[in-house]
């Protein structure tokens, strides 16, 4: 027992969780250093300057962490990446997906110019991180107490927004999966598509949690990975308007089953 009480951590061991913590440092870094140092001020001129603002703060979002997945890339090279390159090319549609690590939505939001999404409350009470979700369109996830008029405003303009290019995002599952299976999808996006007769986009993505395992505060850097998402299903507003919102929510949920239990990504 005291022998392995006191046996050493091999040093390949310590040089892997100093690489993982030094990568982990670097990427979370950026998102103070490099908010302030390139992003603060074009933040500050939208906000008082901006024709649209939102468009603006949408863009600016997407641009901040397409630079922190560029970063990703460099400092945790074992980690390869195949997006659908259609995905950027989306415009007015309801976007559905998996969830499966705190990296999905900041994806989601590098591959878009264009994004709205559904955001835990909590998060609109953080200053600036806050009034950045406020000033470009994001919707608080509770319709309850102080948010409940910026829920509304947002549901009430969705059809205008969509029409006018934007995409709304969700991840219906609402948490993320700790076991790569499906759970139950909440369907009021699917109402939005549905009322607006916007395109839903299915989309399927993998191995993010390999990167950014939930529960970790370290990003695992030592294992070969390939990360991927990709485009599974798209329901057009004319085929899909007389599915019922159960229905879509049916056929969603097979889709997304399907991909879990064939793998990633399959066509």
């Amino acid at each position: 027992m005291s022998e392995q009480r006191h046996r050493k951590v091999p040093p390949a061991r310590v040089g892997s969780w100093l690489m993982d913590f030094a990568v982990t440092i670097t990427c979370w870094a950026y998102f103070t250093l490099g908010f302030v140092l390139f992003f603060s001020i074009r933040y500050i001129a939208a906000y008082l300057f901006a024709a649209r603002r939102e468009i603006s703060f949408q863009r600016l979002t997407s641009m901040f962490y397409r630079g922190f997945f560029k970063l990703v890339r460099l400092i945790a090279p074992r980690h390869r990446w195949q997006i659908d390159e259609d995905i950027a090319a989306i415009q007015s549609s309801v976007i559905v997906c998996n969830h499966i690590s705190y990296l999905d939505p900041l994806l989601m939001i590098s591959l878009l110019m264009r994004q709205k999404t559904i955001v835990k409350t909590k998060f609109f009470k953080i200053p600036i991180f806050g009034w950045v979700l406020r000033n470009s369109g994001y919707f608080p996830a509770d319709s309850e107490g102080k948010f409940a008029r910026m829920m509304i405003d947002q549901v009430e303009g969705m059809k205008d927004y969509l029409a006018g290019g934007g995409n709304l995002f969700v991840f219906p599952e609402g948490t993320r999966s700790r076991d790569g299976n499906i759970g139950p999808l909440n369907k009021g996006a699917l109402k939005i598509a549905r009322l607006c007769r916007a395109p839903v986009y299915v989309l399927y993505l993998c191995n993010t949690d390999k990167l950014f395992t939930p529960g970790k505060f370290l990003f695992n850097t030592r294992i070969q990975n390939t990360i991927k998402i990709a485009i599974v299903d798209r329901i057009d507003p004319e085929s899909g308007q007389g599915l019922s919102v159960s229905e879509l929510e049916k056929r969603i949920r097979r889709t997304l089953m399907q991909q879990a239990e064939t793998g990633c990504c399959t066509a």
